[in-house]
């Protein structure tokens, strides 16, 4: 007679949520070419919103379990190495878990919801607070690297109407991008 509480995470569960996590971060890092001007620095979120949401609908229907969306928001957040991010990639974390849980794990309509709510808060992390609102400090720390006109250029825009374009691109790029994961989730890995 076993105990095992079948809807706890399992090592099994914990590695492929990591794996799949690491595969946006590769995406995110393979991706950071495109922060050489100011027009892409501020699309990138929108960029982002689009493609993550295949590996989230993958974690959130796949491992279908209690704590599987925090620790993929956690892993995120940490390779994300800026601290606004990486507190609010586990504030989205621990949001998704708080609708999953109420809603039910796997469930499409909290999977979209968190990870529209999960893409506007990695917008607010990695583009809007470092680039409209702390951005000196980041042009100052890309002097070497040459970034530092398109880091002001694209500080100009958002501290105007763009980013309010940009969280409203967002939302509809991780609407997009939840139907992208949901259909392909769908399509090749159903049960």
């Amino acid at each position: 007679m076993s105990t095992a509480n079948p809807n706890k995470l399992k090592v099994k569960d914990i590695i492929t949520v990591v794996l799949l996590a690491l595969i946006n971060v590769v995406i995110f890092f393979a991706s950071s070419v495109l922060y050489a001007t100011p027009i892409t620095i501020i699309l990138m979120p929108v960029f982002f919103a689009l493609l993550e949401g295949i590996v989230y609908f993958i974690i959130g229907t796949k491992v279908k379990k209690p704590g599987a969306i925090l620790i993929y928001s956690i892993v995120r957040a940490i390779m994300g190495g800026y601290l606004p991010y990486i507190i609010l990639f586990i504030l989205s974390g621990v949001i998704a878990e708080l609708l999953l849980w109420k809603m039910g794990y796997g469930n499409a309509k909290a999977l979209t919801v968190s990870y529209v709510i999960n893409q506007v808060l990695a917008a607010f992390g990695s583009t809007i607070i470092p680039y409209a609102i702390a951005a000196k400090a980041m042009a100052y720390q890309m002097v070497t690297d040459g970034r530092q006109d398109a880091i002001l250029a694209a500080s100009q825009m958002l501290q105007s109407w763009v980013s309010v374009a940009l969280v409203a691109g967002v939302i509809v790029a991780a609407f997009i991008g939840a139907m992208i994961g949901k259909r392909i989730v769908k399509k090749h890995l159903a049960a």
